[in-house]
């Protein structure tokens, strides 16, 4: 199946059904079913993007996890790409107020659309990729 590597907390927050809009500067055709991979990028480096705002959402919506304790380098879930949308005014009218500090929903950008999101029980360790990349579920 394919894959698609996400930053933590971006990759937990899509596993526990609190994201379900993933935003990247190019358009896909892919639609079914894609593994969420958590990048091995160390979670701190991340957090350092973030607006304080930011932060203290995703620390809302994660707890009782610690976002420097969340797993890496592993698939946590998977989910039905359904649909990619141009991120436009119109487009940005239709975000919930929670989806909103989720991805970066600059103009122009698009906006990947899952649902029927899966966690697994135990994440599965993976070496990530850039881009859609194949992965194979381990028995």
């Amino acid at each position: 199946m394919r894959a698609l590597t996400l930053w933590q907390p971006w990759a937990s927050l899509m596993a526990e059904k609190h994201k379900k809009i993933e935003t990247r500067g190019w358009s896909t055709k892919i639609r079914g079913e894609v593994a969420i991979h958590a990048a091995r990028k160390p979670v701190i480096e991340t957090m350092k993007l973030m607006a304080p705002k930011t932060l203290r959402t995703i620390n809302n919506l994660l707890f009782p996890f610690a976002l420097e304790r969340l797993p890496v380098g592993c698939v946590l879930a998977t989910g039905n790409l359904v649909d990619c949308k141009l991120i436009d005014d119109a487009f940005l009218e239709t975000l919930s107020e929670k989806e909103l500090p989720l991805g970066d929903y600059t103009l122009g950008r698009y906006a990947w659309i899952f649902e029927d999101i899966q966690s697994f029980q135990s994440p599965f360790p993976a070496k990530g990729a850039q881009g859609f990349w194949d992965w194979k579920r381990p028995a």
